[in-house]
């Protein structure tokens, strides 16, 4: 799993790189460049399935639940030559806390989330629609306040499209989905206080989907602003662990649900 990151980290800075060398070889054939930041608000469902027969004398650890409203913030850049398009993206979050009770276990959870993206897409259909393909990585992380960690990375490579429609010259409404294949790695450490076979170091795999709503219009010739709700939901099952025999999840679901207002500026 950890290869893995490392290599797609190495194609989001590559990507990077190659906005800059394009930058030098083609400027001259007009390539756009609209830098952005955004702000919103996100709710954020994470669900760890039970673990079956578990605990040292041989019941069921329950499931946990993580429940926050994360205020997130984030930053991006979009390359555009003619009708091709470079987009890389990064995003990170508040903090929030949950607690979680459950056979004489109780903890108080503080977590937050980061994102970043990069996405090669094409511009179709009078501009008015694209196609793209890309890599995401999202890592959400949580501490308990009795020394309990738990993190959750998820990573993989997307395609997706999207279609809008101009209004009243005013700006355009536009939808998009995504289809997702990700690998997802689950490490939980205990508190001091707790078993130690309850820690693990879990890989899965899911196939997920993405969708969101949008409304982008400008604000001057240089300016322009949009206004966006996404979702994603995915589903992780057949938990594997080599370091461990002690019982594992059964599935980890994730949900996100975002609304954002994002500036861009052209250059």
């Amino acid at each position: 799993m950890k290869n893995k990151i490392d290599l797609s980290k190495q194609v989001v800075v590559i990507s990077f790189i190659t906005v800059v060398l394009l930058s030098h070889h083609c400027f001259a054939e007009e390539i756009n460049f609209f830098p952005r930041a955004w702000t919103g608000i996100s709710d954020y469902h994470f669900k760890q399935g039970p673990r079956k027969g578990a605990l040292p004398d041989g019941s069921d650890f329950p499931a946990v639940h993580f429940d926050a409203t994360l205020y997130l913030a984030g930053v991006g850049l979009t390359s555009v030559y003619k009708q091709s398009y470079l987009d890389l993206s990064y995003q990170d979050t508040s903090e929030d806390h949950d607690t979680f009770s459950g056979a004489d276990f109780y903890e108080k959870f503080t977590g937050d989330r980061r994102d970043y993206s990069a996405t090669l897409g094409m511009k179709v259909l009078d501009n008015r629609g694209s196609v793209y393909i890309g890599y995401k990585n999202g890592k959400t992380t949580g501490k308990g306040h009795k020394g309990t960690k738990l993190t959750f990375t998820e990573d993989g490579f997307f395609i997706g499209a999207s279609y809008g429609w101009v209004i009243a010259n005013k700006g355009l409404l536009a939808i998009n989905t995504a289809y997702a294949e990700l690998d997802g790695n689950l490490k939980e450490v205990p508190g001091p206080i707790y078993p130690r076979s309850l820690g693990m170091d879990a890989d899965s795999t899911t196939n997920g989907l993405s969708y969101g709503l949008s409304w982008t219009s400008r604000i001057s010739d240089k300016w322009s602003y949009s206004i966006a709700l996404d979702a994603n939901d995915y589903e992780f099952n057949s938990l594997k662990d080599s370091s461990t025999n002690t019982p594992l999840p059964d599935q980890i679901e994730e949900t996100i649900h975002s609304a954002k207002i994002a500036l861009y500026y052209q250059f």
